[in-house]
């Protein structure tokens, strides 16, 4: 089996997602993650309702394969989510919790990227830009929660975003003015 290969805009930045990873593929229609998407200028990884697809596994499956160097991080508050990115053209990459100890990641794709499963659930819909109907979040909620206790009892509990409990980057927290610009 091959691993499910992303490259950022410019090519400088290479990840992988192992091609057995467990996952949930799910599109999001927060105003956080449309923010994110706005403020690194990649609106165009946004679906027509302003949907983020991702693709949530855990981070074990995960590994930066070129131009680690580049990897960049950001949030949208002091207690926000940590937004990874390439920090070399701004091509979003995946979404942690803020410490490490819960093993999760939300890998961002492309709007209608193919290979990680059919969307099983549209959540945070009342940022939608029209309207879509919310459905899976319970389910995606579960499924997450197993992988992360599966992960935690075998082990698996790495990940290229965290090393030694802490973040590999410290992350940009967006000033007031930062985060208006990107609200929708």
């Amino acid at each position: 089996m091959a691993n499910r290969e992303m490259r950022c805009r410019c090519g400088a930045m290479a990840w992988q997602v192992r091609e057995t990873a467990p996952g949930t593929h799910v599109v999001c229609y927060c105003a956080d993650c449309q923010a994110f998407a706005a403020h690194l200028g990649r609106t165009d990884w946004l679906d027509e309702q302003g949907g983020t697809d991702i693709f949530q596994t855990t981070p074990a499956d995960v590994s930066l394969t070129e131009g680690a160097e580049n990897l960049a991080c950001l949030r949208l508050g002091p207690k926000g989510l940590r937004r990874w990115y390439a920090g070399c053209c701004g091509t979003p990459i995946a979404n942690t919790l803020p410490k490490a100890g819960f093993p999760f990641v939300g890998m961002v794709l492309p709007a209608g990227q193919q290979g990680f499963g059919p969307v099983t659930a549209h959540v945070q819909t009342k940022s939608a830009r029209g309207a879509v109907r919310e459905h899976g979040f319970a389910a995606t909620g579960f499924a997450l929660l197993g992988r992360a206790i599966r992960a935690r009892l075998t082990g698996r509990t790495t990940s290229p975003f965290f090393e030694a409990g802490e973040p590999v980057r410290e992350a940009h927290v967006l000033t007031p003015e930062e985060r208006r610009a990107a609200t929708p």
